[in-house]
C-alpha cells in the first residue's frame, strides 16, 4: 500500500486523565480525548503529545487540537485506568494544541477532517470513494498492522457539487471535511465518513494501490459507556465545564480570531508545538 498518505483531524475536544506514558520519556504525554459527533456520540482518543515546554495540564480541559489520527489496532499500546481498550475508537499524535473556555453548546461541533492518499473503490452510483491513510502513530507502532485511517468520502448534494467529481482508482487526493460518522464491525470501527468540503486531484499513481475487500458495516456510531467525566449532553448549555486551572508555561499569542467568540484562557493561553519532527526522533 503506498505510504504516501496522511490524515489528520483538527477540532474541539475535551482532553482529561494527562499521564507519562513511559517513565523513560517523561515528556510524552498521554491523554484521553473526546471529540463530539452526534447527541450521545462523541469520538473517544488517545492522543500522545511530546510536552517540549513541559507544561502542566489539567485533569480536564477544552482545547483545539490538531492530531494525526488512525484507527485503534489490535494489539495497541493503550493505557488508562478508566477506559477499556476497546472503547478506543481512534489513536494519534498531538501535533498542536490552544487551551480554550467554550460552552457546551460550542463544543457540540463535529472534527475537521484532512485526509491525502490514493483513491480506491471509487462509485458513480452513491458519489462515494475511499482512502486509506496509513501513517506512523505511537500508539500502533508495534500492533504488526499498518496504522491506517479507512475513510469513505462522500460527496453532499448541492449545487457546488451537483456533478460529482470521483476520481479514477489509484489517484492521489487531498481533501478536506467534516467527520459525519464511523461504522462498526464487530463492536469495532471499520470506516469514518466525511462529507468533502474540497477536494484536489494530484494525479495517478504509477503503482497499484492495494485494494481491500469491502466490509459488511454493521450499522453505525452508537452510545457507549466510558469511564469519561464530560459529556457533550449535559443540560448546563449556557456555561463551560468548571475546571480547576492550573497555572502553566505557555506563550502569549491566544489565536482570539479563530475561534468564534470563546473565551480564551489567559494564563495559561496556548500551545502550538513546533515539534512534530521529535514524534519519531523521540520514539
Amino acid at each position: 500500500m503506498s505510504s504516501q498518505a496522511s490524515a489528520t483531524i483538527i477540532g474541539l475536544a475535551v482532553l482529561e486523565n494527562p499521564r507519562c506514558f513511559n517513565n523513560k520519556q517523561p515528556n510524552s504525554i498521554v491523554f484521553d480525548a473526546q471529540f463530539y459527533l452526534a447527541p450521545h456520540v462523541p469520538l473517544v482518543a488517545q492522543l500522545r503529545y511530546y510536552n517540549v515546554k513541559q507544561e502542566e495540564f489539567d485533569s480536564m480541559g477544552q482545547y483545539v487540537v490538531c492530531s494525526t489520527i488512525a484507527k485503534t489496532q489490535p494489539g495497541a499500546k493503550l493505557g488508562s485506568l478508566e477506559i477499556k481498550p476497546d472503547d478506543y475508537h481512534v489513536v494519534g499524535d498531538i501535533i498542536w494544541l490552544i487551551r480554550v473556555s467554550a460552552t457546551k453548546q460550542q463544543l457540540r461541533n463535529r472534527p475537521w477532517i484532512s485526509v491525502s492518499g490514493a483513491a480506491i473503490i471509487p462509485s458513480n452510483d452513491s458519489s462515494a470513494f475511499h482512502v486509506n491513510s496509513v501513517q506512523f502513530t505511537h500508539a500502533n507502532r508495534n500492533t504488526g498492522h499498518p496504522s491506517t485511517m479507512p475513510i469513505e468520502v462522500m460527496f453532499p448534494n448541492t449545487p457546488r457539487y451537483s456533478k460529482k467529481p470521483i476520481p479514477k482508482p489509484n489517484t492521489y487526493v487531498s481533501l478536506g471535511g467534516f467527520l459525519s460518522r464511523y461504522t462498526e464491525k464487530n463492536d469495532i470501527p471499520d470506516c469514518f465518513y466525511v462529507e468533502v468540503d474540497h477536494v484536489v486531484f494530484m494525479g495517478r499513481s504509477l503503482i497499484p494501490v492495494e485494494t481491500p475487500g469491502k466490509s459488511p458495516f454493521e450499522g453505525s456510531c452508537r452510545k457507549r459507556k466510558q469511564g469519561l467525566r464530560f459529556s457533550f449532553d449535559d443540560d448546563d448549555d449556557d456555561k463551560a465545564p468548571e475546571t480547576p486551572f492550573k497555572k502553566a508555561k505557555f506563550s502569549n499569542d491566544t489565536g482570539l480570531s479563530l475561534f468564534n467568540g470563546m473565551k480564551p484562557i489567559t494564563e495559561p493561553s496556548n500551545s502550538l508545538s513546533d515539534t512534530s519532527s521529535s514524534h519519531s526522533q523521540s520514539e
